[in-house]
């Protein structure tokens, strides 16, 4: 008989006694809804945040791993290597480390949120629900710059002569 009790106290409120405050099982489940949703948005924004940041970091150690090593290109092209063949060597070297990176992030997180996060949730009145799905959008995404970043740094290194590269301290 809830939903007849609830629509009897609803009448009584609006029409008998509207300053009697009554907390019903609905109002309870509405706020207990507003929360969780409010939960989800902010645990939503840092994954947004914490995404970012580590795609910018991958990007920067990408670009200054490369920008570093100008004379050791300039000297590996000196003797003979091609744009093309220092190019594909780089878009390699950049899809490693993203597949290390990839693979340590897989690994990492399975562990620590599948077993750990796990583990300190358990007999609680909370639900929990693991995902790798943040992980898997952030993969095409950390793919393409890697390669996208070594073509983009070494275009940005050609515009120099190899001679110049080999001067520079």
């Amino acid at each position: 008989h809830l939903e007849e009790t609830q629509s009897w106290l609803d009448d009584y409120t609006e029409t008998v006694d509207t300053s009697l405050p009554v907390t019903s099982r609905q109002t309870m489940a509405e706020q207990y809804q507003a929360e969780t949703r409010s939960s989800a948005v902010m645990g939503n924004a840092v994954s947004v945040v914490i995404a970012l940041v580590g795609v910018l970091n991958f990007v920067n150690s990408m670009v200054t791993a490369i920008v570093s090593r100008k004379r050791e290109f300039a000297v590996i092209q000196s003797v003979g290597m091609t744009k093309n063949q220092l190019c594909r060597m780089l878009a390699y070297e950049g899809i490693f480390y993203a597949a290390l990176t990839l693979a340590a992030s897989y690994l990492i997180s399975s562990l620590a949120v599948g077993v750990v996060i796990r583990a300190m949730v358990a007999g609680g009145f909370t639900t929990f629900r693991f995902t790798l799905l943040p992980l898997g959008i952030c993969t095409p995404i950390l793919l393409v710059f890697a390669v996208l970043i070594p073509f983009l740094c070494f275009k940005n290194l050609e515009k120099q002569s190899i001679v110049e590269r080999l001067r520079m301290e």
